[in-house]
């Protein structure tokens, strides 16, 4: 395989994991990204909303727009960062707790499907493999 074919199919499974996953959180009325900001902020309370852009590779700007967009919908709050008063820190609220948990559980619930469906792929070498990718990135961005 090319390597430039990876960035092509890790696209096409991110696509299809987020369009499987659309009918099912269909009544959460989240967009992907708003989706993929919830669980990230559920698992990593009180970043702040630069830190949160790093760490998902975001822009900041689209960024604040999906905060104020979930901060409407009651699902994450902010507070000035106690430890810089310039910042603000983010994390979920009790309602955004339960909605990360539903869409951790659907996501998970897919990802059990696909690897069931097709054993000869081996979860716990993907997941590891997807972790050294993913480490070796943001170790890219500390330099």
């Amino acid at each position: 395989m090319e390597l430039f074919e990876f960035s092509k199919y890790i696209a096409a499974v991110y696509r299809q994991s987020k369009n499987d996953a659309k009918e099912e959180l269909k009544e959460l009325d989240l967009g992907s990204t708003q989706s993929d900001l919830m669980m990230f902020i559920f698992d990593h309370p009180g970043l702040t909303q630069k830190q949160l852009a790093a760490h998902m590779t975001l822009d900041a700007s689209l960024l604040a727009k999906d905060i104020k967009v979930l901060m409407v919908k009651g699902l994450v709050e902010r507070q000035i960062n106690p430890r810089d008063g310039r910042a603000w820190v983010i994390s979920v609220t009790p309602a955004g707790e339960a909605m990360a948990q539903k869409l951790q559980q659907t996501l998970s619930r897919w990802w059990g499907d696909l690897f069931q469906q097709n054993p000869e792929i081996d979860s716990h070498l993907f997941g590891q493999q997807l972790k050294l990718v993913r480490q070796a990135l943001e170790e890219r961005q500390i330099e």
